[in-house]
């Protein structure tokens, strides 16, 4: 469910900045490209892979919202694209 910006808020469109972007995971990212494209979609993020292995593009809703939506490509060693993988902190015992 989405609604707009509740009181004493603003959207993007009204602030003049984004606030935040979400990410969609479809199964088939190639024709919700074409589809949206076809619909008069606002692209911001051409149809793409991504260095890190995956395949999305990018669009703006009607209060500025950028929305990503993306299907995994391949997989990529997180060093190979240049992230640091920092482990995870040791387990707290309880007792």
């Amino acid at each position: 469910m989405l609604e707009g910006p509740r009181l004493g808020t603003a959207s993007p469109s009204r602030t003049g900045y984004g606030t935040q972007m979400l990410t969609v995971m479809t199964a088939d990212v190639e024709s919700h490209y074409q589809r949206s494209k076809k619909a008069g979609a606002r692209i911001w993020e051409e149809l793409n892979e991504t260095v890190y292995g995956e395949r999305q593009y990018g669009v703006e809703d009607l209060d500025g919202h950028r929305w990503i939506f993306s299907q995994h490509a391949r997989d990529v060693d997180p060093g190979d694209w240049g992230a640091t993988v920092t482990p995870p902190p040791p387990a707290v015992k309880k007792g």
